[in-house]
């Protein structure tokens, strides 16, 4: 059985508490049942997150410079945006003169705004930046500049580059809301009756093939094409 936590009780825990602690790190008793937590520890308990915060920001921070795509505004947006120790945290490690950090007055009511808009019309937004590059499985005329040996293989006479990695999309490309990207492919053998077509996707922006490292397959798909005359 639970034994119900008094207010003398709560005093006694917190005198135990602030014993071998310093002035700044000890606790302070409010009222009958109410404890006051010193910043340092207030802070102490959010510091792990904070640095997730920070480590996601500086991720996004350098994709966008790697795309030669200055950010010079951040805006902070969510309930936990309210929080005074994120926005000091933030504010200290990445405001700069050429960069502002943003916070509207109700940050936590931004996000269902925008998602209400969204839904009311879904066209205000005219186009997604990719986080990844997709592409599919290829075979190409075989180059022995560009292409190992390796990857050569020998298909009723002509030699081909096995494994490549066709893109359609790349990493940090805008991609317009209904954008259509049309390619062209041929079967490699004249009595083919079946196209296999898998499909790719990798973190990295310059992918060759599908066995570089970071790809992962997606799916496949198989098209009838016909019996050949």
């Amino acid at each position: 059985m639970n034994e119900e936590l008094t207010g003398p009780m709560l005093k006694k825990i917190v005198t135990e508490y602030n014993k071998d602690k310093p002035k700044e790190e000890q606790l302070s008793s409010k009222g009958a049942s109410g404890v006051e937590l010193p910043e340092s520890l207030m802070q102490s308990f959010f510091h792990p997150l904070f640095e997730k915060i920070e480590t996601k920001v500086a991720e996004l921070l350098q994709d966008a410079q790697n795309l030669k795509s200055p950010v010079n505004f951040i805006f902070m947006v969510g309930g936990f945006s309210e929080s005074p120790y994120l926005k000091a945290h933030i504010k200290n490690k990445f405001e700069m003169e050429s960069r502002t950090i943003l916070v509207p007055k109700r940050p936590q009511v931004s996000v269902i705004r925008g998602a209400c808009m969204f839904g009311l019309n879904p066209r205000s937004i005219t186009s997604r930046i990719s986080k990844k590059t997709y592409g599919i499985n290829t075979l190409t005329t075989y180059d022995q500049v560009k292409h190992t040996e390796e990857k050569k293989v020998v298909i009723e006479g002509e030699d081909f580059c096995e494994d490549v990695f066709d893109a359609f999309v790349f990493k940090g490309q805008a991609v317009g809301i209904d954008e259509v990207h049309v390619k062209t492919y041929c079967p490699v053998r004249a009595r083919q009756t079946v196209m296999r077509i898998i499909f790719y996707c990798s973190e990295g922006e310059n992918v060759n093939f599908i066995d570089d490292g970071g790809v992962t397959k997606l799916g496949e798909l198989s098209i009838d094409i016909g019996r050949p005359f």
